[in-house]
C-alpha cells in the first residue's frame, strides 16, 4: 500500500494515479471553451494518446493506478451509478452495468447520464459531464503529511470531488486537511526542506484569481497540512504573462505554477525566468506556533538561493515545464513534434537543456509527443497526482 507522501518532487515517483479519459470528454470536444478546454479534444484520440502516457510512466517502474479501477476495487462503482446516472423508475440497469468492465461504468458515470424512453425509443443524455476529470494532479495535491484534498474554484468542477474522495479513501488513504478556499494542486511544487504554492496574482494593488487565492494559500499554511522549513506562496505573474503571449502567440502559462515552473533533479529546475523573475514568494517559515511571514523575493532569486540551477524553458514550448519527474534526474516530458510528426530538436530545446546537463528523458530520450490530451489545457503533470514518492 502506497504511504500516500511526497517529501520533494525529485524522489522516487513509486505509484501514480491517472483517469483514462473517455465518453465525458464529447462535451470537451465540441464546446472547448465553456468545459475549460483551450481547443476540441477528441475522446478516442485522447484515449489512445493517454494510454501511450501511462505505458511510459509503467516502463520507468512506476506503479500506475487508474482511477476506474481503484473504484471497482473499492466496490464504488455500482454507488457512483446510482448516484450519477438517472434512468426510470421501471428500467432496471444493473444487469446492464454489470456486464461492464470499469472503465465503461466510469465514463457512464462521469457522463452524468440520464435515460428516457418515448414512443418505443430509448435515448440518452449527457447531463453536465464531468470533463475535466483526466487532470488528477487538480483535486487533491500530495506533501509530506499526507494527501490534501482541493476545493475547486470553477463551478463545473465540483463534481469531480465527490469522485476522487471515495477513491482515496478506499485505498486507505486520510485527508490531513480539506481545503475551503479555491486551491488546485498543480499549484504546488514540494523539494525537500521547502515547497513552492502557486496562488492568485497581484496586479496595481488588486488580486486577480486564476484558479487558486491567496487566501487559500494561508489557509493551506494554517492548517499545519505540511511540515517543510519553509513555504513560499508564489504570486501568479500574470502581467508578464500576457507579454509573453503576445510576443510569442501561445498559450497562458501561468493557469498553474507548474505550467512555467517545476523540478527535474535536486537542484535542478526548469522555468520561465523571466516570469520567474516577475513572480513574488512570499517565504515562511515554519516555527513553534506554526508558519510566520518571512520575506519576499521574486521566484527566481528565491530558486537561487536554495541552490538551484535554473534552466530556461524555449519561448514557443508551453508545456516544456511540465513533465513528470519520476526519479532524482529522471523525467518523462511531452515534446513538441516537427513538421514530419517526429522528435526535433529544434522544437524543443528545454528537452534539449535538460540533457546536456544529464538528466535521463523517458522514454528513448525525447518523451512523449505532444496531441490532443494538451488542448485540454494540462500537461503530463497536471494529468497525474502522485500516491508516493520515497
Amino acid at each position: 500500500m502506497p504511504s500516500f507522501t511526497v517529501q520533494a518532487e525529485f524522489d522516487r515517483l513509486t505509484a501514480v494515479r491517472a483517469h483514462r479519459p473517455g465518453a465525458e470528454l464529447w462535451t470537451g470536444a465540441l464546446d472547448p471553451t465553456t468545459n475549460l478546454f483551450d481547443a476540441p479534444v477528441p475522446p478516442e484520440q485522447a484515449k489512445q494518446e493517454h494510454e501511450r502516457l501511462t505505458d511510459a510512466l509503467a516502463s520507468a517502474g512506476v506503479d500506475v493506478h487508474l482511477l476506474a479501477d481503484d473504484l471497482a476495487a473499492a466496490e464504488a462503482l455500482e454507488d457512483l451509478v446510482a448516484e450519477y446516472v438517472d434512468v426510470p423508475d421501471d428500467l432496471d440497469v444493473a444487469d446492464a452495468v454489470a456486464s461492464f468492465d470499469a472503465q465503461e461504468t466510469l465514463e457512464l458515470v462521469l457522463s452524468q447520464a440520464r435515460l428516457t424512453r418515448e414512443n418505443g425509443r430509448t435515448s440518452i443524455e449527457f447531463r453536465e459531464p464531468v470533463s475535466n476529470t483526466i487532470f488528477q494532479s487538480d483535486t487533491v495535491l500530495v506533501g509530506d503529511k499526507g494527501p490534501v484534498l482541493c476545493e475547486m474554484g470553477e463551478p463545473i468542477r465540483q463534481d469531480e470531488l465527490p469522485i476522487v474522495r471515495r477513491a482515496w479513501e478506499e485505498l486507505g488513504a486520510e485527508f490531513v486537511h480539506e481545503m475551503t478556499h479555491p486551491l488546485e494542486g498543480g499549484e504546488f511544487l514540494p523539494a525537500d526542506e521547502f515547497a513552492l504554492l502557486g496562488v492568485s496574482a497581484e496586479i496595481d494593488g488588486e488580486e486577480e484569481v486564476i484558479r487558486t487565492t491567496y487566501e487559500a494559500g494561508k489557509e493551506f499554511l494554517e492548517a499545519d497540512a505540511v511540515g517543510f522549513d519553509e513555504v513560499g506562496l508564489v504570486r501568479a505573474p500574470l502581467a508578464a504573462d500576457r507579454r509573453h503571449r503576445e510576443e510569442h502567440g501561445i498559450g497562458s502559462r501561468v493557469l498553474h505554477l507548474l505550467g512555467w515552473c517545476n523540478i527535474a533533479a535536486e537542484g535542478l529546475a526548469v522555468a520561465d525566468t523571466t516570469l520567474a523573475e516577475h513572480a513574488t514568494v512570499d517565504v515562511f517559515k515554519q516555527t513553534a506556533t506554526g508558519y510566520e511571514y518571512d520575506r519576499s523575493t521574486s521566484t527566481l532569486a528565491y530558486l537561487q538561493e536554495q541552490g538551484y540551477d535554473v534552466v530556461e524553458m524555449g519561448p514557443n514550448e508551453r508545456w516544456a515545464a511540465n513533465f513528470l519527474t519520476v526519479d532524482d534526474g529522471v523525467i518523462v516530458p511531452m515534446y513538441v513534434a516537427g513538421e514530419d510528426g517526429e522528435y526535433s530538436p529544434e522544437r524543443n530545446s528545454t528537452i534539449e537543456r535538460l540533457k546536456e546537463r544529464g538528466v535521463e528523458v523517458l522514454p528513448d530520450g525525447k518523451g512523449i509527443p505532444e496531441g490532443v490530451l494538451t488542448r485540454g489545457a494540462g500537461g503530463i503533470n497536471c494529468m497525474t497526482v502522485p500516491l508516493e514518492r520515497r
